[in-house]
This record gives C-alpha cells, structure tokens and sequence, in this order.
C-alpha cells in the first residue's frame, strides 16, 4: 500500500516514464494483488520488469538507552532484518505514437 498512489508508481518506475493515471480498479482499491495504470515514455525499456521493496522492523537500526545515560561501550544497532518483497511489473498492452515517417516522392509505392 506504500506505492497506491501516482508519486509511488512514480517511485517504482523511474524519471523516465511519466504516470499518466491510476486504473479505476486500482482507484477503488479492492485488492491489493494487482494494481494498473497508464504511463508514458519514449522508450518501452524505460519500464523496468520488476521491484524490490524492502521493509524494515518497527525500532529497527536504534539502540536502546536510557535517557541521559550514554553506554560507555558505545553500542551500535544490530545489523538491519528486511523483509523483501518482490513486484513484477507487466505491460499489457503498447500504444505508438510515433508519426509515420515521411514517403520519399520516389518511391515505387504510391501514396
């Protein structure tokens, strides 16, 4: 749910794709499992297949201490446990709008 919104599809799928808008299924959010939307970009390999999201544990990288009081070991925070969970990202359908090039006046097709 980190993502449900444009700025977070934004985030997953770079500078070089611009999010046009949320599918109204995404909209109404009824489940989570898949979530469309319409971008554009100059390139289809701009969009990456998939995305990683790491989420830590709630206190996760802080040392407890009491308040005042400073160990004298100087603790550091045990190494960070993410959970990762992995999004694949699917394109279901290209639209190219790229104008046609122009026809050479010599060529052998007509019009």
């Amino acid at each position: 749910m980190q993502y449900w919104s444009l700025e977070g599809i934004e985030e997953i799928l770079g500078k070089k794709v611009c999010v046009d808008r949320l599918d109204s299924r995404t909209q109404e959010r009824g489940h989570t499992k898949t979530f469309a939307c319409w971008v554009w970009t100059n390139d289809v390999a701009h969009i990456p297949t998939k995305h990683t999201l790491g989420v830590l544990p709630r206190g996760a990288g802080r040392v407890e201490e009491m308040q005042g009081y400073s160990p004298p070991d100087r603790r550091v925070a045990p190494p960070l446990g993410t959970a990762d969970y992995t999004m694949l990202i699917h394109i279901d359908m290209v639209e190219d709008w790229t104008p046609p090039s122009p026809r050479s006046s010599h060529s052998a097709q007509s019009g």
